[in-house]
């Protein structure tokens, strides 16, 4: 049976970074450090996986070039500092026949959160952990952003799939998936991806 592959690459590419960051009160040298820094280790986006590429620097010049030296390349070639990746598949007994049950369709999805990660060494300025952290979090929310939309609007190509005939099914399955895929270019340009919520580094 033929499975039909959908694969989207959401250009929420940040041209400035973040990253979950793991964080020590030994590295960070001081007593109490704030709760952000030492939280962004357990960072959990549902229903995403996060894959990390990893960075080092001790200043926002040397994480600025590695940033931009090992950021992740989008479907459109652009390359910034994080995107999100999303994968929709669906099928049906009987896909690609003239007789199938598009009532039995299964439409499922996956979905890659790609971030940079960076451990600060020791006696790295603290208001560059925070900076870096304050950064993760407003990237991590906007990735969210894109993340939730594709949980909450997937069953829709469902719905495009059941209400078709079994000549039709499949382009109206990607026409669903084609609103889905607007509204990721729409989102972030209505944010400047990101930035306009505090997306930013340095």
């Amino acid at each position: 049976m033929n499975t039909k592959l959908i694969l989207f690459v959401s250009v929420c590419l940040i041209s400035v970074a973040a990253c979950g960051l793991a964080t020590t009160q030994d590295s960070l040298k001081t007593e109490t450090p704030p709760a952000t820094l030492t939280a962004a280790a357990s960072v959990r986006i549902p229903n995403a996986t996060i894959t990390y590429y990893d960075i080092t620097g001790s200043s926002l010049d040397e994480l600025r070039t590695q940033l931009d030296l090992l950021g992740p390349v989008g479907s459109d070639g652009f390359k910034g500092d994080a995107t999100t990746r999303w994968f929709v598949r669906w099928n049906w007994p009987g896909y690609g026949e003239s007789s199938c049950n598009l009532h039995q369709a299964i439409v499922s999805y996956e979905i890659e959160v790609i971030l940079p990660r960076w451990s600060p060494p020791d006696n790295v300025p603290t208001d560059l952990v925070i900076k870096w952290t304050a950064y993760v979090y407003a990237l991590i929310e906007h990735e969210k952003g894109h993340v939730e939309y594709v949980v909450d609007r997937h069953p829709t190509v469902f719905d495009a799939i059941k209400n078709a005939t079994c000549e039709t099914a499949d382009a109206e399955a990607a026409k669903a998936l084609q609103a889905i895929r607007q509204h990721d270019i729409d989102y972030d340009a209505a944010t400047n991806h990101g930035k306009n919520a505090g997306a930013r580094f340095p």
